[in-house]
């Protein structure tokens, strides 16, 4: 085993207990953004709720010396949560990640979610207004005797909301929810299938 001492800071009755292991972290901590691209376009307009899909690695993840999510993994993921669009918003739909698997066909599990500019929930965002109504705002000071503001107003009707689509050229990142340990156990390809 590898070991270091840090001499700098002790006095010469430390140092003979400073030797302390060389820090070999494999684990990859809660709340990490990793980088990751669609392997198919993933759109709400073809899917449905429980659906797999699947994320490539484009790039090797190191933790100190050890290489804990080699370049070319797969991630293996289901639509937990899709909402169709409606006059108003748009399209939404909830990614989570449950399965690595590492490019010499190892599987590992994870617990994860696909997130899109900071958000669990893709998309669910409001569309533009339809129309708008002209309105006067009345205007009152010196200068305003009398005077109104001729404003545009969103009439309350929205245009109809578009579906969500996850092209391959686009990255997303893929946020844990949990701690990841690339040496816990491998679990078998019957299991992926639950």
């Amino acid at each position: 085993m590898l070991t270091f001492c840090n001499l700098i800071l002790l006095t010469p009755n430390e140092a003979k207990c400073a030797a302390v292991p060389f820090e070999n972290n494999t684990k990859i901590s809660k709340g990490v953004l990793i980088q990751a691209y669609p392997v198919k376009t993933i759109s709400t307009a073809a899917l449905n709720e429980g659906d797999f899909v699947y994320f490539i690695n484009p790039a090797d993840l190191w933790v100190y010396e050890i290489n804990v999510l080699p370049k070319n993994t797969y991630f293996r993921g289901h639509i937990e949560m899709l909402k169709m669009p409606i006059k108003g918003i748009n399209a939404a739909m909830v990614i989570r990640i449950t399965e690595i698997i590492l490019p010499d066909g190892t599987i590992k599990e994870i617990d994860a979610t696909v997130t899109q500019n900071g958000n669990t929930q893709i998309g669910g965002n409001l569309t533009p207004p339809a129309s708008y109504n002209k309105t006067v705002h009345p205007r009152e000071g010196m200068y305003w005797k009398r005077a109104g503001v001729l404003q545009y107003v969103p009439s309350g009707d929205y245009e109809m909301g578009l579906h969500i689509t996850l092209p391959t050229n686009e990255p997303v990142y893929i946020m844990l929810n949990q701690d990841y340990d690339s040496k816990s156990e491998d679990i078998q390809i019957q299991q992926m299938y639950k």
